[in-house]
């Protein structure tokens, strides 16, 4: 009877640890596919971010360019100016004053459209940068999630809890990091 009485309880604590195992195994396949479904997320917001980090910059080379272009541009009428004001003194007056007063509307306009392009130039650099840093937080964000799966997956084949724990502590982690960046981005 004694007999009886324990394969009954062991009958019931091995359909408890049954139970639990088949609830754990949902529970780690569950979160496996959470971090997968947001690894994927992550991986195209840095990739997105890492080619508007691309276009900014080149966007930023070609008005530094034009900047050097109008820059040196500015600096021959300059030179022009200072070669006028020398002849002024030995020539016509009115001609000469007529060139003088155009190549320093030149230099004038030239100044001007230098402070725009440098203007546009580090608003260009403002948007790289802030794009670099996103793609670098969701980057953050993804090696967290894909640790995540991997340990995850670990605890699927091993049955070994204590890589899942491992495995949601770096997942949620990379939640985290992927929420703190995409509130950024608002």
């Amino acid at each position: 009877m004694e007999k009886e009485t324990e394969l009954t309880t062991e009958k019931k604590a091995d359909k408890q640890v049954n139970k639990w195992t088949e609830k754990i195994n949902v529970l780690v396949a569950a979160s496996t596919l959470l971090f997968a479904v947001c690894a994927t997320l992550a991986s195209f917001k840095a990739a997105g971010y890492g080619n508007q980090v691309v276009l900014a910059q080149n966007q930023a080379s070609n008005l530094w360019a034009y900047y050097q272009a109008k820059s040196i541009k500015e600096t021959l009428y300059k030179q022009q100016t200072e070669v006028l004001e020398l002849v002024q003194a030995a020539a016509e007056k009115e001609k000469v004053e007529k060139l003088l007063e155009n190549y320093k509307k030149e230099v004038t306009r030239y100044d001007q459209e230098q402070k725009d392009i440098s203007n546009q130039a580090k608003e260009l650099e403002k948007k790289r940068d802030f794009a670099q840093e996103l793609n670098a937080g969701f980057g953050q964000s993804l090696i967290f999630l894909q640790l995540g799966i991997l340990l995850s997956s670990m605890a699927a084949i091993s049955k070994y809890l204590y890589y899942w724990y491992a495995g949601v502590a770096l997942g949620l982690a990379g939640i985290v990091a992927f929420m703190m960046t995409f509130i950024k981005t608002l």
